[in-house]
């Protein structure tokens, strides 16, 4: 069964410095109508300052339908710091040492740090720049630019720096999803439906079939036949792996069972190539059990049932042809460790009449069958 699994916090500290400038420059290309965008850290000639870009931005001369447009070039300020953690007082000195080098105090000023910022900090950053006289300003500390690359119009991004891609895991599970629902539908059309699935014959299989139909081992079958239970848990079908007669005292919950002989391995249809020797045997202890089984109260007479799953996505074919040995419907699973369920199963007592169960108590187990 599939792993549910979540994305980690992003490393930005394995980001050499200037790549961290470099990935900002790229998240901000669509921020504003830009003229310009300038790397001028990369250029060794910033005095401080990693990214210096010019916004075009179109002013009305007038309200007048006559008037005209012109084009006024606003200047923004990036500052890029791939630091853990900025206290408030080093981001005042930070906006002061940029703005202070300037000859015209800029339109913007963005701050952009792998850091997350206190409450404290983010006050003394709109205080800074309101008091200096910079008109729009943005501050983006880690979770917020984790969100700016988490969003699908930038998940090339984050794949080209981090190596992850949203995008593809989306389809991924999408493409689960659907192959799960064909393996859904493909089931209740050949077996039954959600409420008619019980007591359907199945042969299971495994995908890499080396041997088959010839039996080697009739103690160990890599293939057989079962009954099928329910659609239970979700994404799985679950089969009657074993079944036992048993006694049961439905008021309080005693009970006992058969262990020598299972009745849910099936007499009908027969396994191709497997000794007659086998049936006679399986007849005796058939017939041997039932004889027990027989002398019990009606009313106490109960199933020991083991109900074990198969998940959709390790169901590889459903065929509802079959073969000239086995006749249909077949589920060809993907075992592992030789075996096609799940490692959990769910044990149940249940009386001649399927509304009649409990689940038994191995405390309460005693000794009826001699």
């Amino acid at each position: 069964m599939s792993i549910t699994r979540t994305i980690n916090p992003i490393h930005f500290e394995d980001l050499e410095p200037h790549r961290f400038e470099d990935l900002i420059r790229q998240l901000i290309y669509d921020f504003k109508d830009w003229k310009s965008i300038e790397a001028t850290g990369r250029l060794g000639s910033d005095d401080g300052i990693d990214i210096l870009a010019i916004e075009n931005y179109f002013v009305k001369t007038s309200d007048d339908e006559e008037s005209e447009y012109f084009d006024e070039e606003r200047v923004w300020i990036i500052q890029c710091k791939r630091e853990q953690n900025i206290s408030p007082k080093k981001i005042e000195t930070i906006i002061r040492n940029d703005i202070g080098k300037q000859t015209e105090i800029p339109f913007g000023y963005i701050l952009a740090s792998s850091s997350n910022f206190s409450k404290k900090s983010r006050d003394i950053f709109k205080l800074t720049l309101n008091e200096l006289g910079v008109k729009e300003f943005y501050i983006y500390g880690k979770a917020e630019i984790e969100d700016l690359l988490f969003q699908p119009k930038y998940d090339h991004l984050l794949f080209a720096y981090f190596g992850i891609s949203l995008q593809k895991r989306k389809r991924s599970l999408k493409s689960n999803l659907m192959a799960r629902l064909t393996t859904k539908r493909k089931l209740t059309k050949v077996i039954g439906g959600i409420d008619a699935v019980d007591y359907q014959t199945v042969f299971i299989k495994p995908s890499e079939q080396f041997d088959y139909p010839k039996i080697h081992d009739d103690k160990n079958l890599a293939w057989r036949f079962y009954e099928t239970a329910c659609y239970q848990p979700a994404d799985c079908i679950s089969v009657y792996a074993k079944k036992y007669l048993a006694y049961v005292n439905w008021e309080t919950g005693e009970w006992d069972m058969i262990e020598n002989f299972d009745i849910a391995f099936r007499r009908y249809p027969n396994i191709w190539s497997l000794d007659e020797k086998f049936y006679d045997k399986y007849d005796k202890h058939l017939s041997e059990a039932y004889e027990k089984w027989n002398l019990v109260e009606p009313n106490n007479q109960a199933f020991h049932i083991e109900l074990k799953a198969i998940h959709f996505d390790r169901i590889v074919l459903v065929d509802e042809i079959g073969d000239a040995y086995h006749e249909p419907p077949h589920i060809v699973v993907d075992y592992i460790n030789g075996s096609p369920f799940e490692n959990k199963n769910h044990i149940i007592l249940r009386g001649t009449s399927p509304h009649q169960f409990l689940k038994p108590e191995e405390e309460k187990r005693i000794k009826y069958f001699k």
